[in-house]
């Protein structure tokens, strides 16, 4: 049902071996890329964040039940850290056997021998799966600096694919990237049916979705594991 489009393979393998990431546009058909997207802007999502740093999740019904107060002390605890560099706050699904059978079928593409093996090859590491979720970033969410490096989860390469037609930069989302001293470096904007992917020892960040965002920032994302 799903193919990614060999050119990945060929611009990835050069790419992440010499600069540890790489972005390649066009790497599903258009039928199969808007397949994803119809997916990701009808299913339902928790919303992931940080309170006093350490990651949570509520249900969007969890998050509606609350008081008025409770909720807006729930926002503030999450800007006062994000203040000082720590925390996140989106939209998340992750995908496994209870996803619909769309999302189901591409994480099992990512799983294929094929594109693990490809990823053995370029990381000289023995790539065993693919993980998966559906993110979407909503006006004001955003996540912080940090790098995706989770000895217990065998990380190797993480992957963005951007499935949000029409996105204008000034909206913000960027995938962001620093150097060890917090200074930026390379910056990509969400492009529809793009795949970014990058080493995860990488800093990288979600930039913050301006009020006046049109649109929510969709993609699926995960890591490229050895465990």
């Amino acid at each position: 049902m799903f193919q990614l489009n060999s050119q990945v393979f060929t611009e990835a393998k050069a790419q992440l071996q010499q600069e540890g990431f790489c972005r390649v546009n066009g790497v599903l058909s258009g039928e199969q890329a808007d397949l994803l997207f119809n997916e990701l802007r009808n299913i339902q999502y928790k919303i992931a964040f940080t309170q006093d740093g350490k990651p949570q999740a509520l249900s969007q019904e969890q998050l509606g039940a609350m008081a008025p107060a409770q909720r807006q002390s729930l926002f503030d605890n999450i800007q006062q850290h994000a203040a000082r560099g720590v925390g996140f706050v989106y939209g998340r699904h992750f995908i496994n056997d209870q996803s619909t059978r769309t999302l189901r079928t591409f994480s099992e593409h990512l799983n294929s021998q094929k594109i693990l093996n490809t990823f053995s090859d370029i990381s000289g590491q023995k790539i065993i799966r693919a993980s998966a979720q559906a993110t979407c970033y909503d006006k004001g969410y955003f996540l912080t600096r940090h790098n995706d490096v989770v000895p217990s989860e065998g990380r190797v390469y993480a992957y963005v694919l951007g499935l949000t037609p029409q996105w204008h930069p000034d909206w913000g989302g960027l995938l962001q990237f620093y150097r060890q001293d917090g200074s930026p470096t390379h910056s990509y904007a969400p492009i529809y049916n793009s795949l970014t992917i990058f080493d995860v020892h990488k800093i990288h960040a979600v930039t913050y979705v301006a009020p006046y965002a049109a649109a929510k920032r969709y993609s699926v994302t995960g890591w490229f594991r050895t465990i």
